[in-house]
């Protein structure tokens, strides 16, 4: 896949901002690492070990002439597993898991893409690390958050960041809603959602807030574009 080039000052992140205090990268997109290393810490450490179990109503196990399954949650077992290596590809391009099972599609390890990454950071520095835990491995990071945003490849390491927040997202159920309407922002291109009961609206991309006027605001520009 070609990446089209980013333009002198601009953010490889979101490759619109103006690159402020760090050399490679917009203080919201700094900001957005920080943030998707404290909700995967969240997912992995809270949420996803208390859904090892099947997700109610199944069992693991179908009638005669069907096959059986783990009546456990194999994904989300993978997910927490520092040894569940990413997949392979085979002949059609399509990801294989390696483990747990050899099913057609592969789970990222929660703990073994945080690893990778603190020690690509702390080989960088020519430092060691403490580490061993997702929290661990997860402060590390986020400790040299402002460092990474001054490295070429910080938009590779909040990209991987982002797809380990998405997988974990996935198994948790906890998707977002649709989005209600596209950020007023003149250089965001991202879509607003609902914050939920008494919270305010809010952008997914540039973090922008939306309540009072200027939700007001959104949705005229909504009705007029609509």
């Amino acid at each position: 896949m070609t990446t089209e080039p980013v333009a002198l000052g601009k953010c490889r992140v979101c490759r619109r901002a103006d690159t402020s205090s760090v050399a490679y990268s917009c203080n919201d997109c700094v900001n957005r690492l920080i943030r998707l290393l404290r909700e995967i810490v969240v997912y992995g450490t809270l949420v996803l070990p208390t859904m090892v179990a099947p997700v109610r109503g199944q069992t693991g196990r179908m009638s005669p002439g069907y096959g059986s399954a783990s009546p456990a949650r194999d994904d989300v077992i993978a997910a927490l597993d520092p040894r569940s290596l990413p997949g392979d590809v085979d002949e059609h391009g399509d990801a294989v898991m390696r483990r747990p099972d050899d099913a057609g599609s592969w789970v990222a390890s929660i703990p073994g893409r945080l690893a990778y990454l603190a020690n690509a950071i702390a080989e960088e520095r020519d430092e060691s690390r403490p580490g061993g835990t997702i929290t661990a491995d997860a402060d590390y990071i986020r400790a040299n958050a402002w460092w990474l945003g001054g490295q070429e490849w910080v938009d590779d390491a909040v990209n991987d960041l982002a797809e380990l927040h998405r997988e974990a997202q996935d198994l948790a159920h906890d998707k977002p809603g649709k989005p209600i309407a596209a950020c007023l922002t003149v250089t965001c291109d991202g879509q607003v959602f609902w914050g939920g009961v008494g919270k305010a609206a809010q952008c997914r991309d540039c973090r922008r807030t939306y309540d009072g006027l200027d939700l007001v605001r959104l949705e005229a520009a909504q009705g007029a574009t609509a």
